[in-house]
């Protein structure tokens, strides 16, 4: 990811809420929906509410001291570094979200998940409620959309390529 794109990506795409269970209404209103987190919190704040998604990715490093039990799901490890979106990365993704696949999966990256929200919108249904947290915030919610993709397509398009 080149420099000048830290800023822009820092910025919430979507809607900021800064309260957890209006997080929490927001959801059980919008039930049927598939839900996919991108973090440690939002993703404990979510199953610690009963409320499992279809897709979580994490890493297990945080600010706080999280637990998330993977017994019960389909784990998939990865690895991912800081500032790069990996191509078997995004392939597990896209996988995963394909129409096919049903089962309810975790994610864990070795390295760092951030990136990870722009193969998810690229690669998730229209509807679908994305789910990752910001910093020092709260969660931000983007309910995908074609014009969402496109947006995040921009974005994507300014990264470099290299081999890791």
């Amino acid at each position: 990811m080149p420099e000048d794109l830290k800023k822009e990506l820092s910025r919430p795409y979507g809607f900021l809420f800064t309260d957890k269970n209006s997080l929490i209404n927001f959801l059980l209103l919008n039930k049927g929906q598939r839900i996919i987190t991108v973090g440690d919190v939002v993703t404990e704040t979510l199953r610690t509410n009963g409320i499992i998604p279809f897709l979580s990715i994490i890493d297990g490093k945080t600010k706080r001291n999280i637990k998330i039990d993977l017994k019960e799901d389909h784990l998939i490890k990865i690895r991912n570094e800081k500032s790069t979106i990996r191509l078997s990365s995004i392939k597990t993704i896209k996988d995963i979200l394909n129409e096919n696949y049903s089962k309810k999966s975790i994610i864990l990256v070795d390295g760092e998940e951030d990136l990870l929200v722009i193969p998810v919108v690229l690669f998730g249904r229209d509807k679908d409620i994305i789910i990752y947290g910001q910093p020092n915030a709260g969660a931000v919610v983007i309910i995908n959309n074609q014009l969402t993709r496109i947006r995040v397509k921009q974005i994507l398009e300014k990264f470099y390529v290299k081999n890791c």
